[in-house]
C-alpha cells in the first residue's frame, strides 16, 4: 500500500497542474506587505551578523575594501 501511495503522489507532485497551483500560491504569499518586511528584517539580521563576524575574524579583508 505504500508504495501504490508513494506512486501516485509521485505522479501528482509533478504533475504540471500542481506546479502551476504551487507557483501561484508562492508568489502571492511572497507579495504581501507583511512578507517583503519580514524577509528584509531577516536580511538585516544576516547581514549585521556576517559584518560583525568579517571584522572580529578578519579585520584585515575590511581594510582592503575600498570605498
Amino acid at each position: 500500500i505504500r508504495d501504490i501511495v508513494s506512486t501516485e503522489l509521485d505522479k501528482r507532485v509533478r504533475s504540471a497542474s500542481f506546479k502551476k497551483v504551487l507557483a501561484d500560491e508562492i508568489e502571492k504569499v511572497l507579495h504581501t506587505k507583511a512578507t517583503k518586511e519580514e524577509i528584509g528584517e531577516i536580511t538585516k539580521k544576516v547581514l549585521k551578523k556576517l559584518y560583525k563576524d568579517i571584522s572580529y575574524h578578519h579585520p584585515y579583508i575590511i581594510d582592503r575594501i575600498k570605498v
